[in-house]
């Protein structure tokens, strides 16, 4: 009987650049550019140091594969571990349908595609191919110990995913990449996570061997294709219900297409609270702090589960650091009404120094709460996509005591409180009659754009009150102002280092980079140099 993972090698090795859809290669263009992006972003940063200087370290001789920020060139596994390292810094990535593959999706199939010396055609395939396997083996554990970050084992896939494919591997060695990959599954355990500069290195490890399980493969090293399923495999270890159904549907869903950018550095679930306090900020100007009496934050339940999770490492130190603001939205909410913005100039550990006796006293003005109404909008947003209606149909009444006790010893605290769960049940059927329903941008047609909504209420002093409610990130492949926020990231975040000029030229490249060379698109993308080659695209 034929394994998953041979089902999905045999998928991906005959996939060709000509069988992506438009949109699909639109998306894996989006999240290069956005990538290059954060890495660049991060490149200049304190906690970026030892990165740098470790991967100096340890280098063996040259090689033809950029590393962020500098001239010089390195080996993939060198150059791709550089760059999804400095991606990690800030938290300024992107998430698909289920998992934040883009520190892999996109350093593993850079660095070996310069290595092999291939174009952007290939790239943008190799992209494609890694989120769209390690985004399905992703969801197929969705119901498990782990999620979001901590969910590491994904770059394995990821990267092993895309180095195959880039190696035009036939369908046996790429299963035995895969297989490889994940016989170590990596994850991640909090504390490295929450606070210290060791959270940097959570997609580049994996990464590292990943694309070491597919040169492995290609010499003829073999691994188990029932890995996953196998009752001491993945599953077992990694999903308390294994979702296998996930897998499903490749080339028919496209999870490339399920895309979301961040537009503000920090956690996915609160990006569209910074965007909500952004339109309050443009209604009534940037507030003094005595001008503000509290400031009430209604999330989803993940938005106030990730606050939870932060406040506790926080708690125990004096410093605010740059992880409190990415992880708990109170802080995040601090430092966009102190400093009017939210960018990486203000994740710098040096600002949040300065500013420190400031942010705390925001901090104290500052409420975030559950709301089910607006989880539910997430869980109606899933439903959109069809092996999303799948799971939540095929969980069994009886499933539901289990998963909640194993839940709540992992986390320590029950998932979901029964208050919650009538409420839900009430938010729910507002829905089926058609009330409260989502928005669905008029061109997206069949396509699922993941909503994660929040409300924010700024009650000022003289007894006035703004609210603001944003359900789906502009960062979301189908928001119509997508292009444009990717490009005002793009361009803020190269113009310090290759000018305002080269970084909007470069920007342009990576809209066509299906028609480039990779090396004359890595020239003009300004991603090592600190000035590219070529300034313009004719």
């Amino acid at each position: 009987m034929q394994s998953h993972l041979e089902t999905l090698a045999r998928w991906s090795s005959a996939l060709e650049f000509a069988d992506l859809p438009a949109d699909t290669v639109r998306a894996a263009r989006y999240q290069v550019l956005n990538m290059i992006a954060v890495a660049r972003a991060a490149s200049r940063s304190h906690e970026a140091a030892s990165i740098a200087g470790a991967i100096a370290a340890l280098a063996v001789g040259e090689g033809r594969s950029t590393v962020t920020g500098g001239l010089e060139r390195r080996g993939p596994v060198e150059a791709a571990t550089a760059n999804a390292a400095y991606s990690m810094t800030q938290d300024f990535d992107d998430i698909v349908w289920m998992g934040h593959t883009c520190h892999s999706a996109v350093f593993a199939p850079l660095a070996v595609a310069e290595h092999e010396r291939l174009d952007g055609r290939a790239l943008l395939t190799a992209v494609v191919v890694a989120n769209e396997l390690a985004g399905r083996i992703g969801a197929s554990s969705w119901l498990g110990p782990l999620n979001g970050q901590m969910v590491s084992f994904i770059h394995l896939v990821s990267a092993a995913a895309a180095t195959a494919k880039l190696l035009r591997l036939d369908a046996e060695k790429t299963t035995h990449a895969l297989a490889i990959a994940l016989m170590q599954p990596s994850f991640v355990l909090q504390p490295g996570f929450m606070r210290p500069t060791s959270k940097l290195l959570v997609a580049a490890s994996p990464t590292a061997t990943g694309i070491q399980a597919a040169y492995l493969a290609r010499e003829g090293m073999t691994g188990d294709a029932h890995i996953l399923e196998d009752r001491r495999g993945l599953w077992s270890r990694f999903a308390f219900v294994p979702l296998p159904f996930m897998l499903g549907e490749l080339g028919q869903f496209w999870v490339m297409q399920t895309l979301t950018f961040k537009t503000y550095p920090g956690c996915h679930y609160f990006q569209t609270a910074c965007e909500a306090i952004e339109a309050i900020l443009a209604r009534c100007g940037r507030p003094r702090l005595d001008d503000v009496h509290s400031v009430q934050i209604a999330t989803t339940k993940l938005g106030r589960e990730a606050t939870r999770f932060a406040g506790e490492y926080a708690a125990a130190h004096d410093t605010i650091c740059p992880v409190n603001v990415n992880f708990d939205l109170a802080w995040t909410t601090a430092v966009m009404l102190h400093a009017g913005r939210l960018t990486s100039a203000e994740m710098q550990p040096e600002w949040l120094a300065e500013h420190s006796s400031s942010l705390r006293r925001w901090h104290e003005r500052v409420r975030v709460h559950h709301d089910t109404a607006l989880t539910a909008k997430v869980i109606s947003s899933a439903r959109s996509v069809s092996t999303g209606r799948r799971a939540l149909r095929e969980l069994r009444v009886r499933d539901l005591p289990r998963l909640l006790r194993q839940y709540q010893n992992e986390y320590q605290t029950p998932p979901v409180r029964a208050k919650d769960i009538a409420r839900l049940l009430l938010a729910f059927a507002k829905r089926r009659r058609g009330a409260d329903a989502p928005t669905h941008h008029p061109h997206a047609g069949q396509r699922t754009p993941l909503y994660f909504p929040n409300r924010v209420s700024i009650r000022f002093s003289d007894g006035s009150t703004e609210t603001e409610q944003v359900d789906l990130p502009a960062g979301s492949f189908f928001s119509p102002a997508a292009e444009s926020a990717l490009e005002a990231k793009f361009v803020r975040e190269l113009s310090p280092s290759i000018g305002a000029a080269a970084a909007r030229a470069g920007f342009a490249a990576g809209l066509r980079l299906e028609e480039l060379e990779l090396s004359e698109f890595v020239a003009r993308s300004g991603l090592g140099a600190e000035r590219p080659a070529i300034s313009a695209v004719p």
